[in-house]
């Protein structure tokens, strides 16, 4: 139908272009936020540790200051009276 035919009848708009405008124009936009998302680890595997799986990689401690860490003390040594009364 040409925009002459669609001006002098008031504009109307057929069903498919109302679900275009309404449904695909919105599924669209949700589409490009899923993607900017997820899209990273949907292309590839994530290496991540996941509850059940072995663990495949080497143990790594983390120590911010290993200059700081020293030998555990003797047991005999502590002068620590602990508690709830706070005496540390």
């Amino acid at each position: 139908m040409s925009r002459r035919r669609r001006a002098k009848r008031g504009g109307s708009v057929t069903v498919v272009e109302t679900l275009l405008v309404f449904v695909g124009i919105p599924l669209g936009i949700i589409a490009l936020i899923v993607l900017a998302v997820y899209g990273k680890s949907l292309v590839r595997q994530p290496n991540r540790y996941r509850p059940g799986r072995p663990w495949n990689y080497p143990p790594t401690w983390y120590v911010p200051h290993p200059e700081a860490v020293s030998a555990p003390a003797e047991a005999g040594s502590t002068t620590a009276v602990g508690g709830a009364s706070g005496e540390w």
